[in-house]
């Protein structure tokens, strides 16, 4: 730690004497530590890294400078803050001495720089005895770098390695304190993935330790594929973008109120984590931007304001795809308004501003269901800006909206309501209320009849291991929703296609399949006939991973050459780039003639170590390529 404190301080003894570009006077401003504790906060990752072609649909992350990045983003997570003994962080691309001046210089914008501790595949081990030398480590970074806090990104098995799940909370509250000594707000937050956010889970640790020093969290709502929650209409799926605002809703409301099964994250301290775009995460895309509006206006209706969004990241939001086309920052410019207003600024308001808005005008349908009616209304238009929406249903205030539309959901079937609408300027000005118009709710039939028994179920691409069914569709006087297959008399598993893959079955065994369709309504047809299926006497091998399959707790699969066992439920995450994937063996010795593609595994020197993308000759141990994977 000496060593390293003295390096930054000759670094700055060098700018002061004009050895250096970097600006004495503005680096000052790199030790505010800007107060959020007000503000709504859009939080972007920082990668400290270049990348190519390594987003999960091809795509390439944009190599930038913190004071590159978009002026949405009021709160910066550098990544990361690392390294299997002590954790540390180094810039990649410039000094110390530029890093610093560059924080500063977003400090000055009462941006916050915050330091992320962890990653994807972090190697931190940390034991009882070192909590005073983290925090050490921790105060040091701030001084070199001007670090405004630090964000917790543990995941995996770094959660729980050894005594982190105590030496790292104790370590912050060390260095909260001693910044609030000064005068100043260390700003502590997190990131966990949401299946750890449940009773019980892995993180539920560190919030109760920090429960009165952290200032916000922001869950991964991404990567997760099939696992979600229990919504008011049954299971909603993480990766169901047909049900991404029941998913959103729902998963803030049971954080916010610590029901369903989840820890409690107050709403004033909980941050939406949504990916960039379709390269910066396997899923978990929001397609809609509406999905996140609606969700903040459904919370703010239960007088539970969100904290903010946050996104991976910042990189990416300026990437590209594939074919070199850039994502042009769309995330900030999609979410600009929620966070900040449309220009990303507040209105400036006059101080005897007494003018309302014009009134709304023409309320369109937009689609009525038998429990939701959505509509339309023409703008208002102000002196200054309009800031809101009021929506009153049967005279009554149901809701806000800052555009031009809103869904009115939980309602009766076969029944009127009545709504008007009214314009608010930032002042608190309203306008009249608009003109009533009436819509009336869709009467709700009692579907009773099952679908139709399924039919032709045959098995195909038969293994010693692994089979696929096939089946004809069903019919229903309303539609099929979903298949539910059978085997040996018990459900196995829900698919919506007429296909599934079976994958870890035993070799030489006969197996009963029957299969039922349910509709909408939940009415399930009578079972198929029973298809029995033997798989082959072959002797037992290893599957290869195929994306179609799915893989339950404990199944293997081999992959680039490399043997991996699921953690959890899966289907379609690659057992290279993806938390549910536990890296089994299959490294080799490294060789310098030898192209390793991303993901593979090798020995080195008595070390292993994992590609983070194509490369020949780098060696592991001095290359930013690969990856140490031992302690």
């Amino acid at each position: 730690m000496k060593k390293v404190f003295l390096f930054s301080t000759v670094l700055f003894g060098m700018f002061l004497t004009g050895n250096t570009s970097v600006d004495a006077a503005s680096i000052e401003s790199a030790d505010k530590m800007p107060d959020i504790s007000q503000e709504k906060v859009m939080v972007g990752y920082y990668q400290n890294w270049a990348s190519y072609g390594d987003g999960y649909k091809g795509g390439t992350a944009k190599s930038m400078n913190l004071t590159d990045i978009n002026k949405d983003y009021n709160v910066i997570d550098v990544a990361f803050m690392t390294g299997d003994a002590l954790p540390t962080f180094k810039p990649y691309n410039m000094s110390d001495a530029e890093f610093k001046q560059q924080v500063a210089e977003l400090n000055e914008q009462g941006r916050a720089v915050l330091i992320s501790l962890g990653g994807a595949n972090a190697q931190i081990s940390l034991h009882k005895g070192q909590e005073q030398e983290l925090a050490d480590r921790i105060i040091e970074l701030v001084k070199t770098y001007g670090f405004d806090g630090l964000d917790i990104d543990l995941e995996q098995n770094a959660i729980i390695a050894d005594d982190n799940q105590t030496v790292i909370p104790d370590a912050l509250k060390i260095v909260k304190d001693h910044y609030k000594k000064e005068g100043k707000n260390f700003i502590i937050t997190m990131a966990p993935e949401f299946p750890y956010l449940r009773n019980g889970g892995a993180y539920e640790s560190y919030i109760t330790q920090l429960e009165d020093y952290y200032d916000f969290i922001a869950p991964q709502l991404y990567n997760q594929n099939g696992d979600g929650i229990s919504g008011s209409n049954g299971w909603v799926a993480q990766n169901d973008d047909a049900k991404k605002y029941e998913f959103l809703s729902s998963m803030t409301d049971a954080l916010a109120n610590g029901t369903n099964g989840f820890v409690k994250i107050p709403a004033e301290k909980l941050a939406l984590g949504l990916p960039a775009n379709i390269d910066g995460a396997a899923n978990g895309f929001v397609k809609n931007p509406k999905d996140v509006y609606r969700t903040f206006e459904t919370m703010a209706n239960t007088g539970h304001e969100l904290k903010g969004i946050m996104t991976w990241s910042v990189n990416w939001d300026e990437g590209a795809d594939k074919d070199g086309k850039s994502y042009n920052g769309q995330f900030a410019k999609d979410y600009r308004d929620l966070i900040h207003g449309t220009t990303g600024e507040k209105p400036e308001v006059p101080e005897k501003d007494t003018e309302a808005p014009t009134v709304p005008t023409t309320i369109k349908k937009t689609n009525i269901t038998k429990s939701s009616i959505a509509f339309t209304w023409t703008a208002s238009t102000d002196n200054v800006k309009v800031d809101h929406y009021n929506i009153y249903r049967n005279d009554k205030l149901v809701g806000t909206s800052r555009s031009t539309d809103f869904s009115d959901t939980d309602l009766k079937d076969n029944t009127s309501y009545s709504y008007q609408v009214s314009a608010v300027d930032a002042a608190g000005n309203e306008s009249a209320k608009s003109k009533t118009t009436t819509f009336k709710t869709l009467e709700d039939i009692k579907d009773t009849e099952k679908p139709t028994t399924v039919t032709n179920v045959k098995a195909s691409d038969i293994t010693n291991t692994s089979l696929t069914l096939n089946w004809k569709a069903a019919s229903d006087n309303v539609g099929v929703d979903h298949y539910v297959v059978y085997r040996d008399g018990k459900e196995l598993k829900t698919v919506t296609g007429t296909s599934l893959k079976e994958a870890n079955l035993t070799k030489d065994t006969t197996y009963n399949y029957q299969i039922t369709a349910v509709d909408a309504a939940g009415n399930e047809s009578a079972k198929s006939d029973k298809l029995s299926v033997t798989t082959t006497n072959e002797e037992v091998s290893t599957d290869s991973w195929d994306a179609s399959a799915i893989y339950n707790e404990g199944d293997t699969v081999t992959y680039q050459g490399n043997t991996y066992k699921a953690k959890w439920w899966t289907q379609g995450d690659k057992p290279n780039s993806s938390d549910v994937w536990e890296l089994v063996d299959g490294s080799d010795e490294w060789s310098k003639d030898k192209a390793y593609q991303g993901g593979a595994i090798v020995e080195y020197d008595g070390h292993t170590y994992q590609a983070k993308w194509w490369t020949q000759g780098d060696k592991p141990d001095s290359s930013d390529v690969w990856v140490l994977q031992d302690k």
